[in-house]
């Protein structure tokens, strides 16, 4: 069983040179309920927050698109997509949360049986999740290059623990809700280039 110390100093206890999210060293900074985690290969802020009653870890991404406010009609479209999405997606919530109804992508995990591992992969299907609905939300100007460099080191991570082409596919397909174009493509971009490429979306 996991404790909300060993889930902090995962977190605490990492390097640079991984390519893996979990051993990345991440700065951590309590804010209200929330422990907000930054690191300098991820351009955007993850959120934890534990709820000690049901023994689970809640992990969030926010958009800082916020529905309180704007028009009905494309209120009513976001909130159609996050529909469709929580269909495609079994692992990920996508969700209002807050009082300005800010878009989120939030996993929720079980303390009983989480293992170090367990989280690192929480948080890859969190981030790629994450690019579903940037796509969805049309909001790749704003998230292309973050999502891409995260997508890429979670390949390569894959990759480093001896995972086939068809593997990551398969990963892609089945956990994260993509396509099989979508997944193809994406592979593609990454893996088939020695760079990051600039834009996965084209």
């Amino acid at each position: 069983m996991a404790t909300v110390d060993n889930i902090v100093d995962w977190f605490k206890t990492g390097n640079e040179k991984s390519q893996a999210l979990i051993d990345l060293k991440w700065n951590l900074t309590t804010v209200g309920d929330y422990i907000l985690l930054q690191n300098d290969k991820i351009p955007f802020m993850l959120y934890i927050n534990f709820e000690s009653d049901k023994n689970t870890v809640h992990i969030l991404v926010r958009t800082g698109i916020e529905t309180a406010t704007i028009e009905n009609q494309p209120r009513l479209t976001i909130y159609r997509t996050l529909l469709i999405l929580n269909q495609r997606v079994e692992l990920v919530k996508f969700m209002l949360d807050s009082i300005n109804e800010e878009v989120v992508a939030r996993e929720d995990l079980t303390m009983d049986t989480l293992t170090r591992d367990d989280l690192n992969a929480a948080l890859n299907t969190l981030i790629t999740a994450f690019y579903l609905m940037v796509q969805a939300l049309k909001l790749q100007d704003e998230f292309n290059e973050q999502i891409i460099e995260r997508t890429y080191m979670m390949i390569k991570d894959m990759l480093q623990q001896g995972k086939t082409r068809d593997e990551i596919k398969k990963y892609l397909k089945e956990t994260i809700g993509l396509g099989d174009e979508e997944a193809e493509e994406l592979i593609s971009q990454v893996l088939d280039s020695d760079k990051v490429p600039k834009n996965m979306y084209q």
